[in-house]
């Protein structure tokens, strides 16, 4: 009788060391501990490769908007439309409102506000089809 890995329990995948990048922005890798294939769109998040994920057909398929995530808790608390808003700069003066309501820079808070569009702070990566990660960092995982 096999026995139930740490991400039977905990829900949460871990890559190893190798991340593959396909050709759709996604990252593929094997989990390392129930050794299956698992996917992620912002390599924090990884789901497994063979299943039907909800979560990012909403995120892809409807209207732009933003989630407000509790990481610890791993629930989706709210999500705010924007297609109401016209422009960029609407939609970051929406994300600083929304941030400074519910504490996002407050340290230690455990809540996310993730963009349906992609926009990740900071440079934008690079285009590399394979690299190695070290296997505890929080980049690489």
């Amino acid at each position: 009788m096999r026995a139930l890995t740490q991400c039977w329990f905990t829900r949460l995948h871990r890559p190893e060391r190798r991340i593959e990048h396909d050709d759709d922005g996604s990252h593929l890798s094997q989990c390392r501990y129930c050794a299956r294939r698992i996917v992620s769109w912002d390599r924090d998040s990884w789901y497994l490769a063979d299943g039907f994920n909800v979560s990012r057909l909403a995120e892809t398929v409807g209207a732009r908007s933003l989630t407000l995530v509790d990481v610890t808790e791993e629930m989706v608390l709210h999500r705010f439309s924007v297609s109401h808003l016209n422009d960029e700069e609407a939609i970051t003066a929406f994300k600083r409102q929304v941030a400074e309501r519910f504490g996002l820079d407050e340290p230690g808070s455990p809540l996310r506000l993730l963009d349906s569009a992609g926009h990740a702070p900071g440079p934008p990566a690079r285009n590399r089809r394979v690299r190695p990660a070290a296997p505890d960092n929080p980049q690489s995982a």
